[in-house]
């Protein structure tokens, strides 16, 4: 009798080049579709009312591979961010720094789970909420892994404490420069307005946020097989904790480890401050961690051919990473080149018109949730939808105001759970989760922010609140 084979959830790269085939089917079946645009300042904002039906562009076979190749293009700046922190922390496992720091600081005092994580995430959150954190968030991955492992926790651990953290308040943003800051002028509303419903809004998504990680811990410190990093057949040793042999258990910490991991931190210090005050991007943090990571190889003396050597082998850690990212963004490609992203746009704007207050409030963020998929971009998003959502809200009744807290929820919430967000797949991909596994545990959280969305902005609406 044969045996039956198991069926296999395909992997994260597989899983996204199926959603390019599916984006490419679609433009086939939905109709292309543009509006007219319009330059203002440095953003490119769709003109209201303008929607018209084009000449099909349907995508073919060719452009299917095609997606993929200029999809790594477009990504090409957090690509080489990935591997270039992945190199540096590789560096700084290689040379025992962390492990070597945080063993000793298990050793020292007991660490407790609830004090750390609070302190880590609401330090991201605050960071996420005035719009620092985005793609940042990437490069304080591999840190957060490295603090949870050390404390005797898995990888995924530090992923949700770092990413969890940063978008529980980036999602909720009172200044979040990225879609605030994009979304007010267009709807005519002084920028950050609404501040204060908007911290209690970021309060209470902390504390969901917050609890969630806490409860994951708390799992897998009970069961170590519900951690995101189990494969069947493993040992609790090969994904939970640090994993220092006999030799590494007999090297004592040196100037070198302390100078290596201040200049870490000095590191992101100058990331933040460059994408605080400089506007800084990828392609800055990626200077800062390939700086870094020279500086550590060389002051322990690999040379600087042992240093680069080195260097590639932690880039070609983070390969997977790096092209989940990639495969990601080819979908966007699909979708763009077939021209059916205004036509989604148009079709959800529609039954908003003939809708009350309060349910055309709610269906403007579940719409708002749906477009997300496809435009993935907080700000390219609010430059593309507001414009169609601030006269359908006047015609409607609904509030401006409400109208970008139903963008805002609908464009931050789905970030951390759509395959499409790249800085999310980065981040599993870095942590070595399977998206699917991921976001099978993370579906109650996203259930519970979208019932809490749904009564947010039915009692704003009710309350016809103007955030002035």
């Amino acid at each position: 009798m044969k045996e039956q084979k198991k069926f296999h959830f395909p992997g994260t790269c597989a899983l996204l080049f199926m959603i390019i085939i599916i984006a490419t089917i679609l433009t086939w079946i939905i109709p292309a579709g543009k509006f007219d645009t319009e330059k203002v300042g440095n953003i490119t904002r769709v003109i209201p009312g303008t929607f018209h039906f084009i000449e099909r562009t349907p995508q073919g076979i060719w452009a299917v591979f095609n997606a993929v190749v200029i999809g790594f293009f477009k990504s090409s700046k957090m690509m080489t961010m990935i591997m270039f922190v992945g190199a540096a922390v590789y560096l700084l496992e290689k040379t025992k720094t962390i492990e070597l720091v945080f063993t000793k600081l298990t050793k020292s005092k007991n660490i407790n789970d609830t004090f750390i994580v609070f302190a880590i995430m609401l330090f991201m959150t605050i960071g996420g909420a005035a719009g620092v954190f985005a793609n940042a968030t990437v490069a304080l991955i591999p840190i957060g892994i490295l603090l949870t492992t050390a404390m005797g926790l898995d990888k995924a651990s530090g992923f949700l404490m770092v990413y969890l953290g940063a978008y529980s308040g980036f999602n909720v943003g009172w200044a979040n420069s990225a879609t605030l800051a994009v979304a007010h002028p267009i709807a005519e509303l002084p920028i950050f307005s609404g501040f204060n419903v908007r911290v209690i809004i970021h309060i209470i998504n902390f504390i969901f946020n917050f609890i969630f990680v806490m409860w994951y811990i708390k799992s897998i410190r009970k069961d170590s097989t519900k951690s995101l990093n189990y494969e069947e057949g493993m040992k609790p040793e090969d994904y939970m904790g640090l994993h220092i042999d006999a030799e590494d258990k007999k090297e004592e910490l040196t100037w070198k480890h302390i100078i290596s991991l201040i200049a870490t931190f000095i590191a992101i210090g100058i990331i933040l401050i460059g994408a605080t005050k400089y506007g800084w991007s990828n392609d800055h943090f990626s200077t800062t961690f390939f700086m870094l990571a020279l500086f550590i190889g060389i002051i322990h003396g690999l040379g600087l051919n042992g240093t680069i050597q080195m260097f590639l082998k932690g880039c070609a850690s983070m390969l997977n990473a790096a092209f989940i990212v990639g495969f990601a963004n080819g979908i966007s490609v699909i979708l763009a080149d077939g021209n059916i992203l205004s036509t989604i746009v148009y079709a959800l704007s529609i039954p908003m018109e003939k809708m009350g207050t309060i349910i055309g409030a709610n269906f403007m963020f579940v719409a708002n949730l749906i477009i997300n998929l496809f435009i993935p971009s907080g700000s390219g998003q609010a430059a593309a939808v507001m414009p169609i959502m601030v006269p359908v809200a006047d015609l409607a009744g609904i509030t401006r105001q409400v109208a970008v807290q139903a963008f805002q929820f609908g464009d931050g919430f789905s970030n951390c759970i759509y395959p499409t967000a790249g800085t999310l797949m980065g981040s599993l991909g870095i942590a070595g989760i399977a998206w699917n596994r991921y976001a099978k545990k993370f579906l109650p959280l996203i259930i519970v922010q979208i019932i809490f969305s749904f009564v947010c902005l039915t009692i704003l609406q009710s309350i016809g609140w103007t955030g002035l």
